[in-house]
């Protein structure tokens, strides 16, 4: 059996062992100085003066042995507490500064990070960079709900500003009220509505609740019924839609992948038409793929990935007009995800932009 078998160290992993073989490495140091020390002064005075060999020990013989030892004792306890004053303090100082940055975000400061010196051990360097990495996160997080906030108000100001003035226009008998100023009100009360759909999924979405009730659907089945659907309205608005459907099974939520390629099909029709969108579906590897393609005027170069960015407009004066939200690919995205899928978007030439909705075929 080994020694450090027979000890335990083998069991002992991590900074741990470091604190158990330090103790032992200054307790003894601190013995090995002691013993070598007296074994050294005894040496010189027995060489200088050997008569002291033949006679007994006298009172200050054994003064001067007690004496040596109590000072080679000092001396050893003075190194071994200079070693565990530095072994404390690389412990100890990035424990304080995970300390003292916590206390500063508490206090407001979000951009407080702990500082680590190299001479830390490992296992407090991991710490410190947690934690570095955890406030990095809160920061992120509380600037996105800054940023929610800001533009939820905005989107939800011209919808209500609209109702507000039409409803106030007809208590004060400035408008004459009829069936298009109403189905007008509708409508702005059905994009609120919308928004706060849209809101509710997402935010259920990123707090990993959204609940899907799965079955076997046939993709192309759910892809026709909404080209049915939408059909005449995108035709009406001058979109043309094309298909290309392969049947293929998942196990998904056949509502909510008619809400994402509903919404995918939205976004085409306000911003490719006139021209014409294709719908095609089909299994690549062990994907099931929704793609649709579209002749629109694409997105602008490196912002296929900030497209699913939830108010995200790549035109913000043409969304206003049409009616988006600027939640409709965010929302894509978030049902993807939730299938464990993904979506991305890719320009075609020569222009337009793919959207495709990969789910997992094993699912």
């Amino acid at each position: 059996m080994r020694l450090g078998d027979f000890w335990g160290l083998r069991r002992i992993t991590g900074l741990n062992r470091q604190l158990v073989l330090s103790m032992a490495a200054v307790t003894g140091l601190a013995l090995v100085l002691m013993t070598a020390g007296i074994t050294t002064f005894f040496t010189v005075v027995f060489r200088l003066w050997p008569e002291v060999l033949h006679h007994p020990p006298g009172i200050w013989q054994r003064v001067m042995d007690w004496t040596v030892t109590a000072v080679l004792g000092m001396l050893g306890v003075a190194l071994a507490a200079r070693v565990a004053v530095r072994f404390a303090r690389r412990l100890i100082a990035p424990l304080d500064a995970v300390a003292g940055a916590a206390q500063r975000i508490a206090g407001g400061d979000l951009t407080a990070r702990a500082q680590v010196d190299a001479s830390a051990f490992q296992e407090t360097r991991q710490l410190v960079q947690d934690f570095n990495a955890m406030a990095a996160q809160l920061e992120r997080a509380v600037i996105e709900m800054r940023t929610w906030n800001v533009a939820i108000a905005h989107e939800l100001r011209t919808p209500l500003t609209i109702l507000r003035g039409r409803l106030q226009g007809y208590a004060d008998g400035v408008f004459t009220p009829d069936t298009a100023a109403f189905h007008g009100l509708v409508g702005q009360v059905d994009l609120l509505t919308r928004i706060v759909d849209d809101l509710k999924l997402l935010t259920l979405a990123q707090s990993g609740r959204l609940e899907l009730r799965r079955d076997q659907v046939d993709v192309a089945a759910e892809a026709a019924a909404v080209v049915a659907l939408v059909g005449p309205s995108c035709a009406a608005a001058g979109l043309a839609i094309e298909t290309e459907l392969r049947p293929v099974q998942v196990s998904a939520d056949g509502a909510r992948v008619r809400q994402a390629l509903l919404a995918l099909l939205e976004n085409a029709r306000r911003y490719a038409a006139p021209g014409r969108a294709q719908v095609t579906t089909g299994l690549e590897g062990a994907s099931v793929v929704l793609r649709v393609v579209d002749e629109g005027p694409g997105l602008p170069p490196g912002m296929e990935t900030h497209a699913f960015d939830p108010f995200w407009r790549a035109d913000e004066s043409r969304a206003r007009i049409s009616g988006g939200t600027g939640l409709g690919l965010a929302v894509v995205q978030a049902i993807a995800r939730a299938h464990g899928g993904d979506v991305r978007a890719e320009p075609v030439t020569p222009q337009g932009v793919a959207f495709e909705i990969r789910l997992p075929a094993g699912a």
